[in-house]
């Protein structure tokens, strides 16, 4: 009995034995399996996720593309600078981590409610940057108590700089931090908090090209989320490089020459308030705009700088030498958040300095129409050189009586001499026989009333007005009296100095509807642009009265004639009435611009050519209120043109 019972137990040890053997067996073979596939199947899978914890990955913005101009000299580079940096997941109260960090560098209550605005609109791994361009003495005192912020790093980076400051800023405009559309229209900027992308100027139309291609980095950081060491996986592309047709030197007496004008400049104080500048509310409002110089004129009154805009193109290729729109602002301003301070003074500044006149601000052309009527007359053989007529001071029609600029009229004109004095009474008769339907053509092939192509945003067309264009829109019919006021530039005719500029190129250049550039072009593969098609005849014609104005012995430019050392130079002048004169102040004899407050002057205006022979270049000048562009317009241009001669050579 107790052998069987014996047996048995054996026999049940046994059995348990082998199930537990085989249990062990299986466990091992399972777990052996399971550790197989984690440390050799799965490895990669695991090692991702194991990064993840320790590493942050990051993009790295590019270095943005350098601008430079037609000599290589900077206009839009990049300088080193720090960042302060947070990253929400490692911060455990962000709001009292912003407080503890205003008492150790400046960061106001503004900037950090942003930063808690932004936080909540993104995931919390996403890097904020806090503040730019740190100090060297603030990033010593972060340094130090680096130890306290969790969470908290500051990082080298890029910034935009503008070293010709505000020379260039109408040309290059300026970048900014990324803004809230930009990040509605492409969502992967959020992934690059640090970019600033092109916001107008040549910095936005040529954006894909300058900013380049990011980068990427992992950062091991420790557990409380500070960096140990950086990976960098993907190295960033440098944006492209771009060489534009502007010439510094250029840019820069034209920007003197037509800001001061031909006044004396002088620094004004409190003193000049007190002593009597108060009562001028012009005065006034440009001072305590935050502007530091103020000009007096030939009878010693302090006047503002002037407003206005300077193109220089080459005839041939159509690059741009130079193009100046005064008042002007600091592109630098705008690379950091821009105050709202800073941004209410330039944006409600009664100059406007945020327009740009070359290519947005749209004036009436004034007598340098007159060539345009001029030409659809002698191509349509409306007049010939010697067709005549006879000004007397004013022309008659219907009820109205359309006044010459000379009181007693020029006498007997032909074509040549009306330029050279800038006759009315003749161009309101050529334009009645010629019609507004001729003028329009030849406008429109001299490149005025429609945009140019010029390679940055914003640019206006203009009007150059019509039959269709006036029921359209004003729901009128076209009348024989504005056909009069379109003649001498004026009524419904609207053009920019850049079109006025591309005008004079056209016709100096006689051959090719020549368009104007800002990028440079390649010497290996000139420009192609299409024919004119305008008789050579017609243009000689209209070359020789321009020639008479700046060489003639009556021209309305004669005494601001170009050297001939430079070759010469043909032009022609314009005066905009912008404000009638009523008859109550021709009584009071208040005729002079000079007496007359600033807005109500006329504006002065001056296009040109040069050389005379073998024409390379030419200008447009326009100065807001300026009174005379024989007496205003002409000597800048004058100027501006022996500069550009000078430099440049022909």
């Amino acid at each position: 009995m107790n052998r069987a019972k014996e047996r048995d137990f054996r026999r049940n040890v046994s059995r348990r034995s082998a199930v537990l053997g085989i249990g062990q067996l299986l466990l091992t073979g399972f777990l052996g399996g399971r550790l197989y596939q984690l440390q050799v199947t799965q490895n990669r899978r695991y090692k991702r996720l194991s990064d993840k914890n320790q590493f942050d990955l990051r993009v790295v913005a590019p270095p943005r593309g350098r601008i430079y101009d037609n000599k290589m000299r900077l206009i839009a580079g990049n300088a080193e600078s720090f960042q302060l940096r947070m990253t929400p997941m490692h911060v455990k109260d962000m709001a009292r981590t912003l407080r503890s960090l205003s008492r150790v560098i400046n960061l106001p209550d503004s900037v950090q409610a942003s930063v808690l605005e932004t936080a909540k609109k993104q995931p919390s791994f996403r890097e904020l940057i806090v503040r730019r361009n740190l100090t060297q003495r603030e990033l010593a005192r972060l340094a130090i108590r680096s130890a306290y912020f969790s969470g908290v790093s500051f990082e080298k980076s890029l910034r935009r700089i503008y070293p010709q400051g505000a020379l260039t800023c109408h040309i290059t405009g300026y970048v900014s931090p990324i803004s809230s559309d930009e990040i509605e229209r492409d969502s992967s900027l959020l992934q690059m908090p640090d970019l600033s992308t092109g916001k107008i100027g040549v910095e936005y139309a040529q954006e894909p090209s300058l900013r380049g291609m990011p980068g990427y980095e992992r950062i091991e950081v420790n557990a409380r989320g500070r960096p140990i060491r950086v990976l960098r996986d993907t190295d960033p592309k440098a944006g492209n490089d771009l060489k534009l047709s502007i010439d510094i030197g250029v840019q820069l007496h034209a920007s003197k020459v037509l800001r001061h004008g031909r006044s004396e400049v002088v620094s004004f104080g409190e003193k000049d308030v007190q002593a009597g500048l108060a009562t001028n509310p012009e005065l006034v409002a440009h001072i305590t705009s935050g502007d530091d110089l103020i000009l007096r004129d030939s009878k010693g009154r302090l006047t503002p700088p002037e407003s206005g805009a300077a193109v220089v193109m080459d005839i041939h290729t159509g690059n741009v030498v130079s193009l100046v729109s005064t008042p002007m602002y600091d592109p630098n301003m705008f690379t950091e958040k821009l105050l709202t301070r800073d941004w209410r003074r330039l944006n409600n500044h009664p100059r406007r300095p945020l327009l740009n006149r070359s290519t947005s601000g749209m004036y009436a052309p004034g007598s340098t129409f007159k060539m345009v009527v001029g030409l659809a007359a002698l191509e349509a053989g409306i007049i010939s050189e010697t067709s005549s007529f006879f000004c007397k001071g004013d022309m008659e029609l219907g009820n109205a009586t359309f006044h010459c600029w000379r009181k007693g009229g020029h006498g007997r004109m032909n074509i040549t001499s009306a330029l050279e004095q800038s006759c009315d009474v003749y161009f309101y008769e050529v334009a009645l026989k010629t019609g507004i339907k001729r003028i329009r053509n030849m406008a429109l092939r001299l490149g005025l009333g429609d945009v140019t192509g010029l390679d940055i945003p914003g640019e206006k067309s203009g009007i150059i007005p019509s039959h269709e264009w006036k029921l359209a829109t004003h729901g009128k019919v076209w009348t024989p009296g504005e056909t009069v006021v379109a003649a001498i530039g004026q009524g419904y005719v609207l053009t920019t100095p850049l079109q006025l500029a591309v005008m004079t190129a056209r016709i100096a250049n006689g051959k090719y509807a020549v368009n104007p550039s800002l990028v440079m072009h390649d010497p290996n593969t000139p420009p192609v642009f299409e024919p004119l098609n305008i008789p050579e005849s017609a243009l000689a014609i209209i070359r020789k009265g321009m020639l008479a104005v700046t060489d003639g012995p009556l021209g309305t430019a004669r005494n601001y004639a170009l050297s001939k050392t430079y070759g010469g130079m043909a032009g022609k002048t314009g005066t905009v009435q912008v404000k009638r004169i009523t008859k109550q102040q021709r009584e009071d004899g208040i005729t002079k611009n000079i007496d007359r407050p600033w807005k109500e002057r006329d504006h002065a205006l001056f296009v040109a050519y040069a050389p005379i022979i073998a024409p390379k270049y030419a200008i447009s000048i326009v100065v807001e209120h300026g009174g005379s562009g024989s007496s205003m317009a002409a000597p800048i241009a004058r100027d501006i043109m022996a500069k550009t001669i000078s430099e440049l050579g022909v």
